[in-house]
């Protein structure tokens, strides 16, 4: 079965009845709710809570591996992206991912990584190196020397 944004949101508050009001208030909106899913399960990891975060995440492995292009979507942009394994706690909370989850948030990470690079300058193609200008110039600056 696919699932969609709303079969997600529809798990997420059956398991976490206290997100209601949260969610709710950014309604139609799937990238601002599973965000607020995000901020849930990582204040759950910053408290120490790893019940509810290891609930957070296999909820989100169930839902991930059928999910629709647009929970999909959502749930790496708005989900994956925003979990960090840093302090103390980065380690547990990182054994805690599945496999699956482990590999779609190395693939994020990666992304970002390649959109944040600073851009390099290119190379210039060898066709064009040494080309017509570099003669002449060598030629004026050798006249002098012969």
């Amino acid at each position: 079965m696919v699932h969609s944004h709303l079969d997600f949101m529809s798990a997420v508050l059956g398991e976490f009845p206290e997100l209601r009001d949260g969610i709710e208030e950014f309604g139609g909106q799937p990238h601002l709710q599973v965000g607020e899913f995000a901020a849930f399960t990582q204040a759950a990891k910053g408290r120490g809570d790893l019940t509810t975060y290891e609930r957070c995440l296999k909820l989100v492995d169930r839902m991930f591996t059928q999910a629709d292009a647009d929970l999909a979507s959502a749930l790496r942009a708005s989900y994956l992206e925003r979990l960090d394994f840093e302090g103390s706690r980065g380690p547990a909370a990182w054994r805690l991912l599945s496999p699956r989850l482990q590999a779609a948030w190395n693939q994020v990470a990666a992304e970002n990584r390649r959109l944040m690079a600073l851009p390099q300058k290119r190379a210039e193609p060898k066709s064009l190196k040494g080309g017509p200008k570099s003669k002449r110039h060598d030629r004026r600056r050798n006249r002098g020397h012969r």
